[in-house]
């Protein structure tokens, strides 16, 4: 038998159910990945049936569909499942195409070396960003983000920084998103931050989604918009106006050196 928690549901589990499409099913099976995240790593069949209104037979068949195709494993001590390897080598793909990851390490390494603060690097993953990369300052009072945690797109400037691809219209979607975080000095400030930040090509923050952090970001436009996106963060104690403007310089000069080594 494979690894399961309960035994496969029979077409009786189903009856009353209404018909499923196949898309319908492919939806549902994403929407499951889509729930995992830094602050919920795992989920039992019980979670995911009571959190997308599904039947627990409806639940653990779609949970096994993943299990199979090794998106999910399941753990028989925690009776929990969890992301599987499947994932992580779809990201290796997207991560190594076109040299990025050689790429970005060393430029991660060469702006900390000249800044002296926490650089990071932020993919978007649905309607929320995620740190993939980071190098922590080597100051005995630093920012970290922390490798795998989740922020919202609307709060930090990195989220900013990935927003600036897109247009009003679908910066009003994701607001729409109900578990999207507000911005913090509204919708209106939000749209004309995005606008002046598209002209000097950087955004910034201050205590957006750290307390006491500052933080500056722009997007890795050329290489998918809207994916990814860099970020220096210091305390704020040591990240005033003429700090965070030499840094601002320092990050635009570094992205484009980066433009130009990703398109040899």
């Amino acid at each position: 038998m494979r690894n399961s928690d309960v035994e496969p549901p029979s077409a009786a589990d189903d009856a009353g159910e209404p018909a499923v499409t196949g898309t319908q099913s492919v939806f549902r099976a994403l929407s499951i990945l889509h729930a995992f995240s830094s602050l919920q790593p795992a989920l039992t069949g019980p979670e995911v049936a009571t959190k997308f209104g599904y039947s627990l037979p409806t639940a653990y068949r779609l949970l096994r569909a993943l299990e199979a195709e090794q998106f999910l494993v399941f753990d028989r001590v925690t009776r929990r499942y969890r992301p599987g390897p499947e994932i992580l080598r779809l990201s290796g793909v997207m991560l190594h195409r076109d040299g990025v990851v050689a790429q970005t390490q060393s430029s991660l390494v060469r702006l900390r070396a000249l800044t002296g603060e926490t650089v990071a690097i932020f993919w978007r993953l649905g309607n929320q960003r995620t740190c993939v990369q980071e190098m922590v300052s080597p100051h005995p009072v630093r920012i970290e983000a922390g490798v795998g945690v989740d922020y919202p797109l609307t709060r930090g400037a990195p989220g900013k920084a990935l927003l600036l691809a897109l247009d009003e219209r679908n910066v009003r979607e994701i607001l729409n998103d109900p578990d999207v975080a507000s911005p913090i000095h509204g919708i209106s400030s939000l749209l004309a931050e995005l606008e002046d930040s598209r002209e000097r090509g950087y955004t910034m923050s201050a205590d957006e989604t750290i307390d006491g952090a500052v933080s500056i970001a722009a997007p890795i436009a050329w290489l998918h918009e809207g994916l990814a996106a860099y970020s220096i963060t210091a305390p704020k104690s040591r990240f005033g106006p003429r700090e965070r403007e030499t840094a601002a310089r320092t990050l635009l000069e570094e992205m484009a050196r980066l433009r130009s080594a990703l398109r040899r």
